[in-house]
């Protein structure tokens, strides 16, 4: 019976956590706005009285910012001019049932923080429709900056990202994983001292339990500074120190989002270069081109009964097929012939310079 009662009087005060008013955000939007602004085209975000987050668009870019960061996909900039940031709550201390939502002066966007990430490649996540904006709690407290998929950045990745001029995150080369409620090794990408099973037990002097604070405090560690990790292998405990290291960020590099010229060319296996004329611009050596006798400067005009209208349709029928009667035109001065109509003694020589035959080539 007092499990009961104990689980009903949990129930009764999670649901009593009284929902708050779309007007209760649109005041946050009100008393924050001067936060929020668009810089060169893109949404900002004041940090503090000179810094400014701003997330960048695809196929734009600041002319001036202090760094951009790969891994947050956001601009740092130190302003010429003063910003009024919004206080920093901790988004580590809410619950599930704690009511956070978007400052909007339109559209409620409210909900829960769905979970805060478990390793440095995930965004925290939040459980309601979300937009590009300052997240934040009811009354007037920022807990990061909202994205349009579900995601945000907490203040406690804000607040590292304002840290350094330049992009740095620690690492000590190693990852980890949990099981059966441990946390082991599950990878060594640069470190000799560790292996992998082990167990971490403890970090500088603390228990750990929990994957997300074990990644965050390597994460946000200073440059150069030293952890110990307390391992339990093979039955023995051990007391490992590691140097922090810049976090190799290449593969957060996000691509161009420039739209990419169309092919000029294209190479086969029958040994020669297209380009987009239908003109041979590269025969391989020793290749079946060669031997079928294709010339650089060759115009393919057809190929067994198909006229190709471009270099891809000329791709796809070399692609699918294996027999091939090409038809192709060369100009004269690469034929043995140059010149005959003036060996024949004609004098009214209305030749253009080209030729056309076939060359049979086979896979």
């Amino acid at each position: 019976m007092k499990k009961v009662f104990l689980l009903c009087a949990f129930c009764v005060v999670v649901w009593s956590i009284e929902r708050p008013q779309f007007e209760d955000f649109a005041a946050g939007y009100e008393r924050n706005k001067a936060s929020i602004l668009t810089y060169e085209g893109m949404q900002g975000f004041a940090l503090s009285e000179n810094l400014l987050a701003v997330i960048k668009s695809n196929n734009a870019k600041l002319n001036k910012y202090v760094k951009y960061d790969p891994y947050l996909n956001l601009y740092l900039v130190r302003t010429d001019f003063s910003l009024i940031p919004t206080p920093m709550a901790d988004e580590e201390k809410l619950t599930r049932n704690d009511w956070v939502g978007i400052w909007d002066p339109v559209k409620p966007y409210i909900g829960h923080i769905k979970y805060l990430a478990q390793n440095i490649d995930e965004k925290d996540r939040l459980d309601f429709v979300t937009k590009i904006g300052l997240l934040g709690e009811p009354c007037c407290n920022m807990l990061g900056i909202s994205l349009e998929n579900g995601a945000f950045i907490g203040n406690r990745y804000l607040k590292h990202f304002m840290k350094y001029n330049d992009v740095y995150w620690g690492d000590v080369g190693v990852d980890f994983a949990v099981r059966e409620n441990k946390i082991y090794v599950s990878k060594v990408r640069k470190n000799g001292q560790f292996l992998i099973n082990d167990e971490i037990t403890g970090l500088d002097g603390q228990a750990v339990k929990d994957l997300r604070k074990l990644n965050e405090k390597i994460l946000f560690a200073d440059r150069g500074s030293t952890l110990y990790f307390n391992v339990l292998r093979d039955n023995n405990d051990l007391n490992i120190s590691a140097q922090v290291f810049e976090k190799d960020l290449t593969h957060f590099k996000l691509p161009d989002n420039k739209p990419k010229p169309p092919p000029t060319s294209f190479s086969n296996s029958l040994g020669f270069t297209i380009n987009s004329a239908l003109f041979i611009t590269k025969i391989n050596p020793n290749s079946k081109a060669s031997a079928a006798g294709f010339m650089v400067g060759d115009k393919i005009l057809r190929v067994n009964e198909q006229i190709p209208a471009d270099f891809k349709i000329l791709q796809d029928i070399f692609a699918k097929g294996n027999d091939f009667n090409v038809l192709i035109e060369r100009k004269s001065d690469k034929l043995p012939l140059f010149n005959f109509n003036n060996d024949l003694g004609s004098t009214n020589n209305t030749s253009d310079g080209k030729f056309q035959f076939f060359i049979r080539l086979t896979k």
